[in-house]
């Protein structure tokens, strides 16, 4: 599977409000509130709330990757927000301005291995990140994303 099949413009925010890690990944996550592939929204945001409020941080370069394997989730579902200002997650870090919130249910060992992979390695380089921060609409930003999976 290609990670456009899993992001979809509906899913992605390009100018999301949050100042606080914690918030931004609600903010996000929200965006999956309808996803059919989550039986109970609330149940999985709470898991995913919670281990990422226990430090378990994964962010490089401006990116963020709050996840959660969830019996909530039927189906790797993915949603992506944009912050122009950035996030702070630790003052040591660059700001967080790409989060990607993820769900994969608990048994998908190696696709959600496969996705996220995939998805670090599109945005790792600074000119495809550049390219995400100044897209204008969502159907746009999934594009780029499905093009530099392409690439790499």
């Amino acid at each position: 599977m290609r990670l456009a099949e899993w992001i979809k413009p509906e899913r992605v925010s390009l100018d999301i409000r949050a100042r606080t890690w914690i918030d931004a990944i609600r903010e996000v996550a929200e965006l999956l509130r309808e996803a059919p592939e989550i039986d109970d929204f609330s149940a999985f945001l709470e898991e995913l709330l919670t281990i990422q409020g226990s430090g378990q941080l994964w962010f490089d370069s401006e990116v963020g990757f709050p996840h959660a394997r969830s019996g909530h989730v039927r189906n790797l579902v993915l949603a992506a927000g944009r912050s122009s200002e950035g996030i702070v997650i630790q003052d040591v870090q660059p700001v967080v301005k790409l989060v990607f919130v993820i769900g994969v249910p608990k048994q998908f060992h190696t696709e959600y291995l496969i996705a996220v992979g995939a998805l670090a390695r599109v945005v790792h380089e600074a000119p495809s990140r550049a390219r995400l921060l100044r897209v204008k609409d969502p159907a746009e930003f999934v594009s780029l994303i499905a093009a530099g999976e392409q690439k790499v």
